[in-house]
């Protein structure tokens, strides 16, 4: 039977670039299935949603009560797809044609990898990042931790409690990287980085995340607002996903399999 992959493209007041995100994801010749999850958008994205949900049947929706944050987007798409593997793309980039194929092929054909990342291309960069000399390191590490070029397999996300929705990164951002980062630390990640692979789109906006990061690498211009004790909270995070999946790996991998009886010795009442 032939694998799944569904995309999962979480949204809150992207009406202006949902559509070409979507339509993306769309001509993906792998794709099965696009996830449309509005995170309580207030613009027009819900009108969008419906009539692209209406052109296609291939475009499901869900509409979240209240806005929570990225993750929970995200993790909602995650629990209605039954794929085997799950795209998740932002709202505001899109896939080059061609984008998913390598990937669907790696995880196939590696059944150790858990998290493929696709390629991320700059459009619209402004000249001080993009004439950098030490943009392409900085670059790298971007497309290391956020969560709009990944693909996963769905069982391996489900086994880390999807994407963190802790509430620190509500208030920063950086639930992608602390996902990431525990996943490079507890399995192989694969990384389709080649000059000549098909990318996802990144379009650039002041403010984005990926500003805030060149930032940081390239200026060391930290945001004053992430305090010490938050980068050591989204350390114990990415400490905790690793726990999860070691705990997961000793249940799964026993020296035999079977029923065990259990007898176990209570302290006196």
């Amino acid at each position: 039977m032939p694998v799944a992959l569904d995309v999962v493209i979480p949204c809150y007041n992207a009406a202006a670039t949902l559509t070409r995100a979507a339509e993306s994801a769309l001509a993906q010749a792998q794709v099965r299935h696009v996830w449309l999850i509005d995170d309580a958008s207030t613009d027009h994205s819900p009108q969008i949603i419906s009539r692209l949900t209406t052109a296609s049947n291939r475009i499901f929706s869900a509409r979240l009560p209240d806005n929570g944050g990225v993750s929970r987007a995200r993790n909602w798409g995650l629990l209605q797809s039954n794929a085997d593997y799950i795209a998740f793309l932002d709202a505001d980039d899109a896939y080059e044609t061609g984008a998913l194929a390598a990937a669907t092929v790696a995880l196939a054909q590696h059944p150790q990898l858990g998290l493929v990342r696709l390629k991320l291309k700059a459009v619209g960069l402004p000249a001080r990042y993009a004439g950098h000399p030490k943009l392409p390191e900085a670059w790298q590490r971007l497309e290391m931790t956020v969560g709009g070029n990944t693909v996963f397999r769905r069982s391996l996300l489900l086994a880390c409690g999807g994407f963190p929705a802790d509430e620190l990164f509500k208030r920063f951002g950086g639930e992608d990287a602390a996902l990431g980062i525990a996943l490079t630390r507890s399995s192989i990640v694969g990384t389709l980085f080649g000059a000549n692979e098909p990318a996802v789109l990144h379009y650039y906006r002041p403010g984005m995340h990926a500003e805030r990061l060149l930032d940081a690498a390239l200026f060391a211009q930290t945001a004053p607002r992430i305090s010490a004790a938050d980068l050591a909270a989204a350390e114990a995070v990415s400490q905790r996903i690793s726990r999860q999946l070691t705990d997961l790996h000793a249940c799964l991998t026993p020296p035999q399999t079977g029923i065990m009886p259990l007898f176990p010795e209570r302290p006196p009442a």
